[in-house]
Formats: structure tokens, C-alpha cells, sequence
């Protein structure tokens, strides 16, 4: 009797991509936790700031990367959490239960005002949140009693609260990251990016795209509520520009289009790009801030139209880094062979 030796198992493209991801985000992972015990108080600022900057670009992209509605008053969520910490903590309650509270806020005005909105599609949707966005600005400027008005609202500096906030703004990050990668690779995920294609195909398709896309809406206003909170735990200060301004209104969107909206990695490396380009303008010249946004925008829509991430350098990265192609990331290969098919 002979036995046939087993044949090795070949290593599909999936499993190399997830080990690669898995092996460059533990090692992300483990330097993010070491940080404090080496870097000085601005490096631990800036990681602060862009931890936060992802997990507003992660969450911001699963309503507008996956199910194609832009939404501009994503900011607005961040502002609600902000602002509703500080009341909570300033009449009495703990951090602990001004978080809770934040995110708790932050669904459920994304549940008011998602069923009026998803009444809308395209350029009229991205205007009405805009518009809402600006709403939320008005009422915190003007509801002195609760917010402080234009004068803000500012809460007591707590004992280790920067270290506290640090790590809660990592766990954010890295939960807004999961959430991105879950929604990417789940039905939730195949149900939006059907609308996004044809929303008409899908409804007679029997989908449930008004509980899908009020789902989707409701899942990407927790984090950004959380992160808030942590925010306003961090800063202890808040006005109505710097929870509802432009700068929040604009920042994700243009982080997710310069790294690639609709897909996970894309708004990590967007949101690190331009984090680190404001640091360098805010030494410099602070007041370019907002024309940089115009710019980047521009030079991606003209020269990247898919951000970073499928640019062919990027495409030739995550080639040799083992990555599957579930996004395009490899279009300018394809590109490639599509020319060589028409030309043979």
C-alpha cells in the first residue's frame, strides 16, 4: 500500500493579505502603546490629534466611501459629543458617564435627522447636512445656558488626563479601523455598496435601502461622538467653531479622497498625510489652513481622482506587500493589460 504524499497548501491571496495587515498593524499597534514612555509632550499631542483625525476619516467614509452619500455634517456628531460631555462633567457627572452619554447623544440625533436627509441623493444631501452642520453651530452660539455661547464652554483639568485620553483615543482609532474593515467585508457593507452602484436596481432588488442607509448613518455616529467626548476630555475647552466650524466640517472628506474613499486603508493615510502637513503650516503660516484643503481636493480630483491608495505607486506597494485586490488597488495593472488585449 503506498501512500501519496500531501501536497503542500498554497498560501491564497486572502490569507497573505491578512497576514500582512495583521503583522503591519501589531507592529503600528505595539509603537502607538509605547509612545508615552519615550516621546515628549507635543509628539503626544500630535499622535492625540491624528488618532482622532482617523477615526473621524474611517467613519465619515462608511456613508460616503461605501454607500456614495457625502456627507459634510459629519463633524456635527464630534461637536454633539464634545458638547455633551462638558455638560455632563460640569454638572457632576463623571468622564465616565459623559462618554457614555456623548455616543448615546450623537445616535440619536443621527437617527432624527437621517430619515428627512436620505430623502435627498447627491448634491442636494451633502448640502442639507452641510446646512445642518451650520444649524448646530447657530444653537450652540446662541443656547449661552447650556453651551456658553460664543464664549464656549471649558471644564476643570482632571489629575492624568492626558495619558487617559491618549489611550482613548488609540482605542477609538483602532476601533473606527475595525468598524471600517467589518462594514467592508460584511452584508451591511455588500447592501451599500448596491446602492451606491444603482439605488433604483436595489429597491427593486427588494433591499431596504431606508434602513440600510439609516443604519449606516447611526454606525458612523458613534465613534466620532466618543471622540468628541475625548476631545473636550483632552482639551477641557469648546466653542462653536472649533466643534461645528469648517475645519471640522471639511478635514474628513478631504483626508478620505486624498488616501482613497471606499476603502480601510485609504483614510489611515489620508488622515496621517494631512495631519502632519497642518503641523508644519501651523508653525509656519496658520492661516493657510483652509486653502490647503482647496488645494489637496483639487490635485486629487485632477491628478488622483482615486486617491493614494490606487495611485500605481501605491498599486505596485501593496502588490509586492502581499495585499489582494478587493478595492482597485491594482487598477493601473489592469489598465495595462487592457491596452495590451486591444492592441494584440
Amino acid at each position: 500500500m503506498t501512500v501519496t504524499p500531501m501536497k503542500p497548501r498554497l498560501e491564497t491571496p486572502r490569507l497573505a493579505s491578512a497576514r500582512t495587515a495583521l503583522i503591519a498593524s501589531g507592529a503600528a499597534l505595539a509603537i502607538t502603546l509605547i509612545a508615552p514612555a519615550f516621546a515628549n509632550n507635543y509628539q503626544i499631542s500630535v499622535l492625540f490629534f491624528l488618532f482622532l483625525a482617523i477615526v473621524m476619516t474611517e467613519t465619515y467614509d462608511i456613508v460616503a466611501g461605501y454607500m456614495g452619500y457625502i456627507n459634510i455634517g459629519h463633524g456635527a456628531f464630534f461637536g454633539i459629543g464634545a458638547y455633551i460631555f462638558g455638560m455632563i462633567v460640569l454638572r457632576g457627572g463623571g468622564g465616565g458617564a459623559g462618554l457614555i452619554f456623548a455616543g448615546v447623544a450623537a445616535m440619536v440625533f443621527a437617527a432624527a435627522v437621517g430619515y428627512p436627509l436620505f430623502r435627498l441623493r447627491g448634491a442636494y444631501f451633502a448640502i442639507a447636512t452641510f446646512g445642518i452642520l451650520e444649524l448646530m453651530e447657530v444653537l450652540a452660539a446662541n443656547l449661552r445656558d447650556l453651551t456658553g455661547g460664543t464664549t464656549g464652554l471649558s471644564i476643570a483639568p482632571t489629575d492624568h488626563s492626558t495619558t487617559i485620553t491618549y489611550y482613548l483615543a488609540l482605542l477609538l482609532c483602532a476601533a473606527a479601523i475595525l468598524l471600517n474593515a467589518w462594514v467592508a467585508h460584511s452584508r451591511l457593507g455588500l447592501g451599500l455598496l448596491t446602492i451606491r452602484e444603482d439605488e433604483e436596481v436595489s429597491e427593486a432588488s427588494g433591499i431596504d435601502t431606508s434602513r440600510l442607509k439609516l443604519l449606516a448613518l447611526v454606525v458612523s455616529a458613534v465613534l466620532p461622538g466618543f471622540a468628541g467626548a475625548v476631545y473636550m476630555w483632552q482639551v477641557t475647552y469648546i466653542d462653536p467653531d472649533s466643534a461645528f466650524g469648517a475645519t471640522v466640517a471639511f478635514a474628513p472628506v478631504i483626508m478620505a479622497v486624498l488616501g482613497g474613499s471606499g476603502t480601510i486603508a485609504g483614510p489611515v493615510i489620508g488622515a496621517v498625510f494631512l495631519t502632519l502637513l497642518q503641523e508644519v503650516l501651523w508653525s509656519h503660516v496658520g492661516y493657510l489652513q483652509l486653502t490647503m484643503y482647496g488645494v489637496v481636493l483639487v490635485c486629487c480630483g485632477v491628478l488622483m481622482p482615486g486617491g493614494l491608495m490606487r495611485s500605481p505607486f501605491m498599486a505596485r506597494l501593496y502588490a509586492a506587500a502581499g495585499f489582494a485586490d478587493h478595492y482597485g488597488y491594482h487598477a493601473s495593472r489592469r489598465s495595462k493589460a487592457a491596452v495590451h488585449s486591444k492592441t494584440s
